[in-house]
């Protein structure tokens, strides 16, 4: 059994057809735990995200207890369309547990990601990150909680000193008004060093008319933990070697 959904009927052959369209691509960005290729379809080029199959139990869960991670990154892009590549459909193999899993999205052509502007200092970095910040601010203020704000999941398109961001990977999503605690912790996963971190931190509270050193000093907090924890994680792998 397949289960699909997708905005348009013209991208139905696509879908119908999306196992060998997807083997035949070799424009590859990401093949890693899943993986991810480019390919033109009808004049355009599009993103599709192949999900690697569950073990057993994830594939109970996902067939009768939860929606698969394709099924909510579908969902989730139509409801967040202004902040993420748009999304144009979901596939789901079941057998009758599912199995092979498929997400396609319009490619968002993007200069860089998050990452190099923390990691490269380029020229209007500050301005990058202040513009992020109030990016996240109005995420935020339209109820949604991205829960992977890491910097591969943040493009970025330039045009001149304006920059448009994207967030991609939005199978983890939350949808309510975050409280202080909840903006603060949303940064953790930067990997910022403090000094970027509290211009971002800055340029926030500003937006949201809330106390800027209580905020920046929260912010620090919780990125730092977040630290602590993937550095403990990546030296107890170490000792019983597994990376």
């Amino acid at each position: 059994m397949i289960k699909t959904q997708l905005s348009s009927v013209n991208y139905q052959w696509l879908v119908d057809n999306i196992k060998s369209s997807f083997d035949k691509s070799n424009v590859v960005l990401q093949d890693d735990r899943n993986t991810i290729k480019v390919l033109e379809f009808n004049q355009k080029k599009l993103v599709v995200k192949s999900f690697v199959v569950p073990n057993l139990i994830d594939r109970f869960i996902y067939t009768y207890l939860k929606k698969s991670k394709a099924w909510r990154a579908y969902e989730f892009g139509l409801r967040i369309a202004d902040f993420t590549p748009k999304v144009i459909a979901r596939i789901e193999h079941y057998q009758p547990l599912l199995t092979k899993s498929y997400l396609i999205c319009e490619k968002f052509e993007a200069d860089f990601d998050i990452r190099a502007a923390l990691l490269n200092t380029p020229a209007q970095k500050e301005q990058i990150l202040q513009q992020f910040a109030q990016f996240v601010f109005e995420l935020h203020q339209k109820n949604i909680i991205h829960k992977d704000l890491s910097p591969g999941n943040i493009l970025i398109q330039q045009h001149k000193t304006r920059f448009i961001f994207k967030v991609i990977d939005i199978n983890r999503m939350i949808f309510k008004m975050p409280n202080i605690k909840e903006r603060a912790k949303n940064f953790n996963k930067l990997w910022a060093d403090d000094d970027d971190l509290t211009v971002i931190l800055e340029a926030y509270a500003n937006l949201a008319k809330i106390d800027k050193h209580d905020f920046i000093r929260l912010g620090i907090k919780y990125n730092q933990a977040n630290k602590d924890t993937k550095t403990r994680k990546r030296k107890i792998k170490e000792v019983l070697g597994l990376c």
